[in-house]
């Protein structure tokens, strides 16, 4: 899902898929059936008039700001609490009731199809959207929380809110239809999620996200697919007896509706530190940059902010722009948090050699031999060339991330590419890893693309192992660490499956918030380090490689990558805090 480019649909299309489906597939609930009650809902936002008569276990009579429907529903419950989900027949807007039946509380989700959103600003409002776009497919929501007046009972004392008290949690999802995934909760406005039943799921996705509580067993958890399919979630949440229902609207891949309610197991994988106050419990609303009006929510665009290049305009970019090693630039991760710059390399003379494969990445340079050979002249200038080339002088910077063990990176100028090296090299085994990287990948013509090759060192009398390598590793898998880049900057990573993660920038009040995802890979140098590398797909399109020493839980590296202002290639570094770790490798073998 991650790299499926949905259909916006039209409305047309919609209107008829809705109309052809008005109400969900599930079992039939006789919780309520004879309830007749008005939906008694709060917030700027609530309708003034929201009446029920649930008539039988498939059919009720809403009565909407005084517009009367008969409408098919489909309900199902959890306990003493019921998941009722309906259409306004002739629309598609639909009302998706969770009401607690011993309390009489209630949350509402309002939901419709459609929004356009603004093209080309940025996150921070400094530069205005150069246009907008229709997305008819996806689903829009507002909650409302409220009580069910029945004429016999009173307004109860506590409401549902908004809560952080699951934040940090993770879950092992089995649902009765066979699907089965994984849930991390590392904000209190998004969620991400690794698909375990799909053959192409296992990269981490995130999702804008809704937490609620009904009461220390009970909550609700919302997610809404934004910027994928579009599609929403309402699950309630059992945590005595480890159960969930719930409900799933929208259209898939093959941009066909699905509207089922659902049953799940299931399994607490850990849960991670979160970092409010601790009197804090998130039951105000939770905090959203630069959104108002209902249906206002987190959400993350990436592919609206940093509009997707064509191979010649990325290249044109970078040729007119190179800031390498240019510090205090517009990288949102460079930070006074990293490693001193080293001068462990100064007057070496050394070769790195990769196995295997025979170099394909430069051409251009007059040999395929997998050989890096340096001359390192200063501590910010190096000379490098393939056996037999010619030598260049690049920029470089270095980091000693763990004793002996030297992360550098410069450019292969000359390539037609652009691309840059990473090396990470062990002067006490004699092993090395090299990270190459470029403008275009895979899955894009301008997003950096990368891959890494294992090899040695030949340096003095040096004898580096003839079997042993550095490795793809699980090693950090399910571990999740809260990272300082400066006083202004800092995030939640969880390392949520063994290609991918996610990262969580924190609010105001050190809540989880704005979250992301994207495919990574994690290669084992030694015990105290962790090369780890990833690609902001389908985003901004820039590459980030850190070694990380968990025992000094310190990390510092590169970020490489072009924007429509040119090539960057600068440092981030951070200090660690460890937050926790999940159980779920076991999921993955």
């Amino acid at each position: 899902m991650f790299f499926t480019n949905f259909n916006p649909m039209s409305k047309e299309e919609i209107d008829k898929k809705v109309a052809a489906k008005p109400k969900a597939d599930g079992p039939e609930c006789d919780l309520i059936v004879g309830w007749t009650f008005k939906a008694r809902l709060e917030g700027e936002f609530a309708p003034e008039q929201l009446e029920y008569k649930i008539l039988d276990t498939g059919n009720l009579t809403v009565i909407e700001n005084g517009k009367s429907y008969n409408a098919p529903y489909t309900a199902i419950s959890l306990g003493c609490v019921v998941l009722l989900t309906h259409l306004i027949p002739g629309t598609t807007r639909g009302w998706h009731l969770v009401i607690d039946t011993e309390t009489y509380a209630i949350t509402a989700f309002e939901t419709w199809f459609g929004i356009e959103v603004p093209v080309g600003g940025d996150l921070f409002g400094m530069r205005e959207p150069t246009g907008t776009r229709e997305i008819p497919r996806e689903i829009q929501r507002h909650y409302h929380f409220g009580w069910a007046d029945c004429g016999n009972n009173e307004k109860p004392g506590k409401l549902h809110t908004t809560t952080n008290r699951i934040e940090g949690r993770g879950l092992h999802w089995q649902y009765d239809n066979g699907y089965e995934l994984l849930t991390f909760f590392p904000s209190v406005v998004c969620s991400t999620l690794v698909e375990l039943s799909d053959p192409q799921g296992g990269i981490t996705m995130t999702n804008p996200s809704d937490y609620i509580v009904i009461d220390d067993k009970f909550y609700i958890y919302a997610r809404w697919d934004v910027e994928f399919s579009g599609k929403m979630w309402i699950e309630v949440m059992n945590f005595f007896d480890m159960e969930a229902v719930g409900v799933e609207f929208g259209f898939g891949e093959d941009d066909e509706l699905v509207y089922a309610t659902h049953t799940a197991k299931l399994e607490i994988t850990g849960d991670a530190a979160h970092l409010e106050k601790i009197t804090t419990f998130g039951d105000k609303e939770p905090p959203m940059a630069m959104l108002k009006g209902k249906g206002a929510r987190y959400s993350y665009r990436p592919r609206d902010i940093d509009i997707p290049m064509t191979r010649e305009e990325a290249l044109k970019h970078a040729a007119e722009s190179q800031r390498i090693f240019e510090f205090g630039g517009p990288n949102i991760m460079a930070s006074g948090n990293n490693l001193p710059f080293s001068d462990y390399l100064v007057g070496k003379q050394f070769k790195v050699k990769l196995d295997g494969e025979k170099h394909v990445a430069a051409p251009w340079a007059g040999t395929k031999e997998p050989v890096y050979e340096y001359n390192v002249v200063s501590k910010d200038r190096l000379k490098w060339r393939y056996p037999g080339g010619t030598w260049q002088e690049e920029k470089y910077v270095a980091f000693e991330p763990a004793k002996d063990i030297i992360l550098f990176s410069h450019m292969l100028t000359g390539d037609p590419n652009y691309a840059n090296v990473t090396q990470a090299v062990d002067f006490s085994t004699g092993l090395a890893t090299t990270v190459h990287a470029q403008i275009g990948s895979w899955n894009s013509e301008w997003e950096i693309g990368a891959y890494a090759k294992f090899g040695v060192l030949e340096y003095g009398d040096i004898v580096p192992p003839f079997a042993r390598r550095h490795h793809f590793t699980t090693d950090l898998v399910g571990k999740c660490y809260a990272w300082a880049y400066s006083d202004t900057m800092s995030s939640i990573h969880v390392y949520s499956s063994p290609e991918s993660y996610s990262w969580t920038i924190f609010q105001g009040d050190n809540s989880g918030g704005a979250t992301w995802s994207s495919p990574c890979f994690y290669i084992k140098l030694r015990d105290d380090a962790y090369l780890f590398q990833w690609v902001e797909e389908n985003c901004n399109g820039s590459q980030g490689l850190v070694v990380f020493n968990p025992k000094i839980l310190h990390d510092s590296g590169f970020f490489f990558g072009v924007s429509h202002t040119g090539l960057s290639l600068n440092i981030t570094g951070a200090y660690a805090r460890s937050l926790g770790k999940f159980d779920i490798m076991k999921y993955f073998v």
